[in-house]
């Protein structure tokens, strides 16, 4: 695609979380552009965790949204494609390893998540591939996910912000 037929936009998320309770945390999602819109959500943690349960675990989230994101996109980029889809579904399955040494905090490894994608569709089985493989390019969440480095955390001191 030649750079004067290329179009870009910048998507913007922030997001604040507050503890509130035992686990339980109260997040306000905005989402800053191109639209400017807000919800609020919860997350807590079962017991396990020290958590009374209250609302879904932060991970349901990030199922959901995972999960999601690609179910939208193959949607949204089939009337793009021209190619047929009807009756879609998308199971995720992930699943992580916890490992704990001594009396450390577990590390969390993730072993893998795979994504089951079916919809009727008169469109080839090529066709159909390449919506995939356009919806996965397109998915914000599998971005982040392919960048194993991407997410940066700092630490707020008396001096200001710290890589941490």
């Amino acid at each position: 695609m030649s750079e004067a037929m290329q179009k870009s936009f910048t998507a913007v998320f922030d997001c604040e979380a507050r503890a509130v309770g035992k686990m339980r945390s109260e997040m306000t999602v905005h989402w800053r552009e191109p639209r400017q819109m807000s919800w609020e959500m919860a997350s807590d943690e079962t017991g396990f965790q020290g958590g009374d349960g209250t609302a879904p675990v932060p991970m349901a989230y990030f199922m959901a949204g995972l999960t999601s994101c690609l179910m939208t996109q193959v949607r949204a980029f089939a009337k793009k494609m021209r190619i047929d889809v009807r009756n879609a579904v998308v199971n995720c399955h992930a699943e992580w390893e916890a490992t704990v040494e001594g009396r450390d905090p577990y590390v969390a490894a993730p072993k893998g998540v795979r994504m089951d994608i079916e919809f009727d569709s008169d469109a080839s089985v090529e066709d159909r591939l390449r919506l995939i493989e356009a919806a996965r390019k397109g998915c914000f969440i599998e971005a982040i996910v392919r960048e194993p480095t991407f997410v940066a955390h700092r630490l707020k001191t008396e001096d200001g912000w710290i890589d941490a």
